[in-house]
């Protein structure tokens, strides 16, 4: 999708978790390859969820898109039929590549927006799942948080991590997830044209899961710093010395800036080489995104406290 139509209000397009695509995503590896076992471009190419038609135009720009079937709930371009793709999806297609509303559940009932009776916490969940209950042959545009999300990953053969700015009016991280007609073993990743092994391979740089209850976080009183977020800049999340964060107030809603109570000698230097090496490895596949692009062109990231208190207990 290309950036939203005159007319079309920031309200409009939130009710609706219409964001539009602005760059090509498909043109890399991953996906031709995925459309060559799709039967591309001699199958018909599904787009249930089109708006303006450019994942269309961007798979016609690679030859991908020879005969197409478009529709939308609200079309903003010729040829885009008006349906409830929701409600009503086509069926009879083999092939579908999409970008999926993206509106999550707790965003729609903070602000007062309607949102389908699902189990799911997004709509681009329950999007997805209509997709590859009606055909063999699924690429969407994704969260890029999808990848630990542990859904539909059964047939999910492909994730790309995209590494630079997809839509026109969010910056929100994204993903292209390529899925197969049969049950795959594992899910192969890429972190933009890089390849870096297999889901379960990248689970493994993962440091062993604690419990350690008696690591707290967002204390006052605490021993160990962590600055949990990437600057505007860098990859810059690291533990500190707690004398660094003298002046800061800590609070029980810190997620970026906090203090934590250890009870034991923390290596400082231990933990932020772990963290390090984390990230060299999983290309921070596996960590939370944060919403924008580092000057250095990657994502930002945030370390969850889990992963942190893994990180302190394996520095021991």
């Amino acid at each position: 999708m290309m950036p939203h139509a005159k007319g079309m209000t920031a309200p409009d397009k939130r009710t609706r978790g219409q964001f539009f695509t602005t760059a090509n995503p498909f043109d890399c590896q991953p996906f031709l390859s995925w459309s060559r076992r799709a039967g591309l471009p001699k199958e018909t190419v599904l787009e249930p969820f089109a708006g303006e038609n450019s994942i269309i135009e961007h798979l016609k720009s690679i030859g991908k898109a020879e005969k197409w079937r478009s529709f939308d709930i609200d079309p903003k371009a010729d040829g885009v039929v008006r349906r409830d793709t929701i409600a009503n999806f086509p069926t009879g297609y083999s092939v579908c590549v999409t970008n999926p509303p993206w509106l999550a559940k707790n965003s729609a009932t903070f602000r007062g927006l309607p949102f389908p009776d699902t189990q799911f916490d997004d709509l681009y969940k329950l999007a997805l799942t209509k997709c590859l209950d009606n055909c063999e042959y699924v690429a969407a545009l994704v969260p890029e948080s999808f990848i630990r999300a542990d859904l539909h990953q059964g047939r999910l053969h492909t994730f790309v991590s995209l590494t630079e700015a997809m839509f026109s009016d969010t910056k929100h991280p994204v993903g292209i997830a390529l899925f197969e007609p049969n049950p795959v073993d594992d899910v192969i990743i890429y972190s933009g044209k890089q390849k870096i092994g297999t889901l379960a391979e990248i689970q493994k740089h993962r440091p062993p899961t604690s419990e350690d209850a008696a690591i707290s976080f967002n204390r006052p009183d605490g021993n160990l710093g962590l600055i949990a977020l990437d600057n505007t800049r860098e990859a810059s999340i690291r533990f500190c010395d707690v004398a660094e964060l003298k002046d800061y107030r800590v609070s029980d809603k810190c997620r970026h800036i906090t203090k934590l109570f250890v009870p034991w000698r923390v290596r400082v230097n231990d933990c932020n080489a772990i963290i390090n090496k984390f990230r060299a490895a999983t290309k921070d596949v596996l960590m939370t995104c944060y919403r924008g692009i580092r000057k250095d062109g990657m994502y930002r990231r945030r370390l969850d406290w889990n992963l942190a208190r893994d990180i302190i207990c394996h520095a021991q």
